[in-house]
């Protein structure tokens, strides 16, 4: 295949046939050769698609013939020479900067690093990126390298353009199978006779190797068939099987070649004069046996196999001596050597040791995860020297060993592994520390990578690389579809940091990891880094296509994607007291600002979780919100093209973020969600605010004010970002929309101001001015709050709170759309609008613009009025829940007004010819009040318009409608039962009588008769519905008796109500008595409790009896009265004259009581003992009111109960027994039994008691008896339940009262035996009564006190009785024995 006979014309061998001199390839001869003509490209579709893309290629084509024929298992032919254009760009002199921009984009960045895409890729990798490919960055020439099966491309990576200058090599022995390992090639370092790098080939299986000196020259057409661009070799003494894993770059000494076998060979292509010449030979000692020799290649050829140790990776660095490099070896079990490699090929050993312990034990010792590993699934990946000849600044700032600060390469290799530990599911990867000095092996630093755990895959194109760059802060871990950036910077030192270390626990630094979408497609299939530029061009001579950077970074062949750059954006930073952090912020930004673009290769979501905890992610996720609502970050535009898009984009970007917190899974709390929620709803508003801006601005003439422009102007200076006009900020409104969006709220109070401020201090003189003001401004409010409320009942779930109910509490903000403002000028903004509407009515403009503007400002009164009362709503929840009474208050105060509001505003509508919108609105707002006053008020105007209406034919078009009104309000009767049907019969009753209430006939369930019967003040009306309509007599009676004990004020009304309710009983008891029922248990109940509401009745109007008597005894008194203070006047003089006059607060009681006694008023049952008690009711009365004390006793058997009862008797017998000097009766001393016996018998006491005993004559239950000493200290601590809503002022003057009554008593039971007194008057008196009536017996009568003739009678019986008694009382002085 490759003999010399089959070669002819091609690259030559890398042996000399003749010591002449060749002529150099390039250099200053090169232009002396003739120009290639170009070749005609036949034309093709693609030709015109893009021709500003058009590649820049430059082929290399092998001049053999095609000796693979059909066994190229689908590789592609290479003897069929390609027709591509071949036109050299003029190249940029030294030193030029193509362009000040690079043409990057920019895939994600943080505070630590960015993640750029490069614009430069061949066309036909761009093209193909299906296909096999690897390849390497050589940063300092600025070219990458890729190589496929059949082809080599070279072109400057850092290019700004997309398709660079490209170099496109055919390979002259490309692989068989398409399985087989890819070629191995690396740039060489320019000859002196050039500025361009050569490239060398190796291909893996065959051990061919192909070199070019020059990429340039060798891109030149083949003018002269002799001249050779490149030459060629084969690796000698390979063995069966064996193969080629790695080429590494250690000119200027050359290349080392790492074989499957563990054999490491040194390969040169340049002979000892510096001219192109191909050697390989192996090193004489490694990490596998060297089976060299004649005998050991003739086993190898029986036995097909060679001795194999698993090689890691092999590095080169740089020698102490010019033309030496140090290289080192690593295999995957841990073994490391050290060679010296001298230019020609000379090597010698420096170290060979295992080491695996070691690094088992170290890596466990220090993360502690990796113990969840055995021993056995340790790995070495791969290994790097530590530069040398850092800044002492960068020496103290790295965690890294200084030993090679004073010791030269070849007595220290320093140098970082990176291991593995690695289980079916995980791995926990470790960078290591080694230090070789004078052969003897360190193990130092540890730095476990916890960041990344995923294991590698087997597939994988590239293996892990570990990237150390200058300065040595940063290090770079690539994997196949990720790179982890860790710092091997130290911390600040600090007591907490010292602890970490002596715990082997390794302080937190700087740690991240960047990953690519999981594609078939796409994987990392080269890189290199790059370094901070220096002054020194070093050996590779004019560097012109080298990027010049100021930190480090790694550059990657991502295929599928192209060229990648992770560049560390100040590693100054790391060398500081405050080294950058990943933070939550940071990430939330990158998924947020990044992952949101479909063609970015970087994935943010579902590798891994966050390390942080939901709090922190909770707070960044805060931060970053409202920088986006703000445009604080640098991710957004400040001076967007298309304001429009830019809140477009802002949007998407808070999209992006509710979304990628919900694929975390993170638990934030419902403060944070309403919070991101809030600030979502005010970008999404302010979209839809800014374009009816544009709407408005359109609308107008140009150069006015819109609504929203004013907005902005009459903001408050420190409530708005100032504009910066030297700056060239000169729009306030966009500026207002990329800056101050967050502060919406006020945007939306100060829509009414702009109003209020242009009306009333005359700034716009024109009314229509003000009308289209009015129009916008109702527009901006009733749109901005309905477009807030549909986002977030659209967007709630996604966020994770409820649609409905706005929450409250510690924590929670205050809704952007219903703060305290907004509500206050919202509410004014519509009571303008009525009145603005009022006095221009839309029917009586002449104007047509301005009629449309008004019709729609009326048009949008419902949806305002909407906004307007869920505001309330919504302020109302939020406030009630807050833990700041001033706050809670204020919710309060808005939940109340709830109702009124409702019923108002939605009441007003109707004005306005808005009937169905008010009855819809009324409806969803559950404004019951509101939905009847308009149901009804609307078929009472369509009845009235009917009424008035000719001719016949369309009063009866109107009255057909109001009927179905009436049917629709029948069928709200169904849907919400007693809460509107009530209020609908209260209207009707108000607006038509009773008797529209009563005739209703839709009413299908009765709630005529329910309204009536619960509303007590409607008992006049509900009694009569219940006899009439309902033919209820039991209820009717319950009506009345109700009506009359409970509501009647007037006593005259109560006394017939009473009757009534008398007589329904009665005629109830009748039926059942008639329909023979008394056995059932039913039947009982009822002739029980008709009983007891009889009973109730007889006890009222024994209460009102007394009542008629009492106001038939002052009727007299009040005959002269010429009106009702006269009459009180007259009254009082007459009647109070028992009241000391200082005892105020008596009076009071006394006054108001007889005021009303003089209304006609019902008077409470203490209210009448109060008359009775207090006033002078003399003999002269006698006939009406025989006793005031017994009929106030009989009082409060009849109209008061229990304690209140017995409290009552006391203070009615204290009152009788103070009414009478005790002390007089007592002093009995020179005093005949006449005069002592006359004197007792007038005593108001006797009086008394004699009335008592007399009533007990046909009561015997009736013996309300109490003597003095028991009635003290009645009402002198807590005065009865009718002065409990006085104030305290107020009842400590009638406590005062009742104290003087109190002790009146006290000093005559004390002074006086009033006790005993009592007892020889009780006794006297019964027996008088009891004489009294052995008399009437005998003379045929049964009663005292009768009516007619008898009265006189009874008293002239009563007198001969009295007589008796005094005769009694001389002869044996019993009755008055004390």
């Amino acid at each position: 295949m490759f003999s010399p006979t089959l070669q002819e014309g091609g690259p030559a061998k890398g042996t000399r046939s003749s010591r002449r001199r060749q002529r150099p390839l390039s250099g200053e001869n090169s232009a002396q050769q003739p120009k290639a003509k170009r070749q005609r490209v036949p034309l093709s579709e693609t030709m015109f698609a893009n021709p500003d893309a058009a590649s820049d290629n430059f082929e290399v084509k092998s001049d053999q013939i095609d000796l693979l024929g059909a066994k190229s298992d689908g590789i592609e032919n290479v003897g069929v020479p390609r027709r591509e254009l071949s036109v050299r760009f003029k190249k940029p002199k030294t030193g030029e900067r193509p362009n000040k921009g690079d043409g990057s984009v920019v895939l994600t960045q943080n505070n630590a690093y960015t993640v750029s895409k490069l614009p430069a890729l061949p066309d036909r990798l761009r093209a193909d990126a299906q296909n096999r490919q690897q390849g390497a960055i050589f940063s300092s020439s600025g070219y990458a390298l890729s190589l496929t099966h059949t082809h080599a491309f070279v072109w400057p990576y850092a290019s700004t353009v997309s398709s660079p200058e490209t170099f496109v090599f055919t390979l002259p022995y490309p692989s068989k199978h398409v399985n087989d390992p890819l070629p191995l090639g690396s740039l060489v370092p320019a000859s002196a006779a050039s500025d361009e790098p050569g490239l060398v080939v190796v291909m893996p299986v065959s051990g061919k190797i192909a070199y070019w000196e020059s990429i340039a020259s060798a891109a030149t057409l083949d003018f002269i068939r002799q001249q050779r661009n490149g030459v060629e070799d084969t690796i000698p003494g390979m063995f069966s099987g064996e193969h080629v894993l790695q080429i590494v770059n250690a000119e200027t000494s050359g290349f080392v070649l790492v074989l499957s076998s563990g054999r490491l060979a040194y390969m040169s292509v340049r002979d000892t004069h510096g001219r192109p010449g191909i050697s390989v030979q192996f090193l004489r000692d490694g990490l596998a046996s060297n089976l060299g020799g004649f005998l050991g290649n003739i086993r190898n050829a029986f036995t097909g196999s060679s001795s194999r140790t698993d090689i890691a990776a092999a590095r080169a660095s740089q020698g102490s001596n010019v033309g030496e490099r140090i290289i080192a070896a690593v295999s995957t079990k841990g073994r490391i050597s050290f060679w010296k490699i001298h230019r020609g090929g000379q090597h010698e050993l420096l170290a060979d040791n295992t080491i695996r312990d070691g690094l088992v034990e170290s890596v466990r010792l220090f993360d502690k995860k990796a113990q969840n590993f055995t021993p056995d699934s340790f790995e070495v990946l791969d290994f790097t020297f530590v530069p040398r000849g850092l800044e002492d600044k960068y020496i103290g700032a790295s965690r890294l060993s200084r030993f090679t600060l004073t010791q030269g390469p070849d007595e220290v290799q320093h140098g970082l592994l990176l291991v593995s530990h690695t289980d079916r599911r995980q791995s926990r990867y470790a960078i290591v520390e080694v230090i070789v000095e004078n052969g003897i092996f360190k193990i130092l630093n540890v730095r476990p990578l916890t960041s990344y755990t995923t294991p590698v895959r087997p597939g994988a194109a590239e293996k892990p690389r570990l990237h150390l760059p200058r300065p040595t802060l940063v290090a770079f871990v690539v994997f196949d579809r990720a790179v982890v950036v860790a710092s091997m910077g130290s911390l600040p030192e600090s007591p907490d940091v010292q602890l970490q270390e002596d715990a082997h626990i390794l302080p937190p630094t700087f740690e991240d990891v960047i990953d690519f979408r999981d594609e078939d497609s796409l994987q990392v299939v080269g890189s290199g880094v790059e370094e901070p530029s220096s002054n020194d061009q070093g050996q590779d001579g004019q560097r012109i296509h080298r990027f010049r950077t100021k930190n480090p970074a790694v550059v990657l062949l991502l295929q599928g994607v192209g060229t990648v750059r992770v560049a560390v954006t100040d590693v100054d930073r790391f060398t500081t007291n405050h080294p950058p952090q990943i933070t939550a912020k940071s990430k939330l930004e990158q998924a947020v600002f990044f992952g949101v673009k479909g063609d970015n290769p970087l994935v943010f979501r579902g590798k891994r979780q966050l390390p942080f905890s939901a709090q922190d992610i909770g707070s960044a996720a805060i931060q970053l919100s409202n920088e986006i609502l703000g445009s604080k970050t640098p991710f957004i535009a400040n001076i967007p093209a298309s304001l429009e898009n830019n809140l477009r984009l802002r949007i998407s970007y808070l999209d992006g973020l509710i979304s990628y917190l919900g694929e975390l899974e993170v638990e934030l709390d419902a403060q944070t969600r309403w919070k991101l929620l809030y600030n979502a709803e005010k970008l999404a508003v302010a979209t839809w605010v800014w374009q009816k801006h544009e709407d408005f601005l359109e609308q107008r003439p140009t150069g006015e004010r819109t609504v929203v422009s004013q907005i902005v102007a009459w903001v408050h200076e420190s409530q708005k970002t100032d504009l910066n006009m030297a700056a060239g900020e000169v729009d306030p409104v966009r500026h207002w929309f990329i800056h101050d969006v967050w502060r919406f709220d006020i945007f939306l109070a100060w829509a009414y101001q702009v109003i209020k401020y242009n009306y009333t201090k005359g700034v716009v003189s024109s009314d229509d001015e003000i009308t289209r003001l009015a129009w916008e401004a109702a527009t901006v409010k009733n749109g901005a709050l309905s477009e807030a409320r549909k986002f977030r009942l659209t967007r709630a779930r996604e966020y994770g709170v409820g649609s409905t109910e706005i929450p409250g509490g510690t924590g929670f903000p205050e809704p952007w759309f219903a703060t305290h403002l907004i509500i206050h000028n919202h509410k004014r903004l519509i009571e303008f609008c009525f009145k603005w509407l009022e006095s221009h009515p839309p029917a009586e403009q002449s104007n047509p613009t301005n009629k449309s503007l008004l019709e729609a400002i009326r048009t949008l009164l419902p949806a305002l009025i909407s906004q307007y009362l869920q505001s309330l709503i919504d302020q109302g929840s939020w406030a009630r829940e807050s833990e700041v009474p001033e706050i809670q208050a204020r919710g309060k105060l808005y939940l109340q007004a709830y109702d009124e509001e409702v019923y108002d505003k939605v009441t007003r509508l109707k004005d306005f010819d808005l009937w169905e919108e008010a009855i819809q609105l009324a409806k969803e707002y559950k404004g019951f009040d509101a939905l009847a006053e308009v149901v009804v008020q609307q078929i009472l105007f369509m009845e009235q318009k009917a009424a008035n209406t000719a001719p016949q034919s369309a009063a009866d078009g109107i009255q057909f409608l109001a009927e179905e009104k009436k049917k629709r309000m029948g069928r709200l009767f169904d849907e919400y039962e007693e809460r509107f049907a009530f209020r609908a019969y209260e209207v009707l009753l108000e607006n038509s009588g009773v008797q529209a209430v009563l005739d209703f006939p839709y009413d299908r369930h009765g709630y005529a008769t329910q309204f009536l019967r619960t509303k007590p003040e409607l008992a006049k009306i509900s009694w009569i519905n219940d006899v009439q309509r309902e033919k209820d007599i039991d209820h009717a009676a319950e009506t009345l008796l109700n009506l009359g004990l409970s509501r009647e004020q007037q006593i005259w009304n109560k006394k017939i109500e009473l009757s009534l309710g008398k007589l329904a009983f009665m005629a109830e008891e009748a039926e059942q008595s008639a329909n023979g029922d008394h056995t059932s248990s039913a039947a009982s109940d009822v002739l029980a409790k008709t009983s007891i509401s009889l009973e109730k009745i007889e006890h009222e109007l024994e209460l009102i009896k007394v009542q008629d008597n009492l106001y038939k005894t002052i009727l007299p008194i009040i005959k002269e009265g010429v009106d009702e203070s006269a009459e009180l006047e007259l009254l009082l003089k007459e009647q109070a004259v028992l009241i000391p006059k200082r005892q105020k607060a008596l009076h009071q009681i006394f006054e108001d009581g007889m005021s009303r006694l003089l209304k006609h008023e019902a008077l409470h049952p203490a209210t009448l003992i109060d008359l009775l008690t207090l006033a002078d009711l003399g003999e002269q009365y006698e006939h009406v009111i025989p006793d005031p004390f017994c009929l106030a006793l009989k009082v409060a058997k009849y109209g008061l109960k229990g304690e209140e009862r017995a409290k009552a008797v006391r203070l009615i017998w204290r009152r009788c027994f103070v009414r009478d000097d005790w002390k007089v009766v007592n002093q009995t001393k020179n005093k005949g039994d006449d005069a002592q016996l006359e004197l007792l018998g007038n005593t108001a006491t006797y009086h008394a008691l004699f009335a008592v005993y007399e009533q007990r004559l046909s009561d015997d239950k009736f013996s309300p008896f109490v003597r003095p000493s028991e009635c003290l200290g009645v009402y002198t601590e807590e005065l009865d339940r009718r002065f409990s809503g006085l104030d305290d002022a107020a009842q400590k003057k009638i406590l005062e009262n009742m104290k003087w009554e109190d002790e009146e008593l006290r000093i005559y039971i004390e002074k006086a035996r009033a006790d005993a007194w009592y007892l020889t008057t009780k006794e006297y008196a019964e027996k008088t009564v009891t004489a009294a009536l052995s008399e009437l017996t005998a003379a045929g009568k049964s009663h005292l006190n009768g009516n007619g003739s008898a009265a006189s009678e009874d008293a002239a019986i009563l007198k001969k009785v009295a007589e008796a008694a005094k005769d009694s009382g001389k002869n044996g002085g019993g009755l008055f024995a004390v």
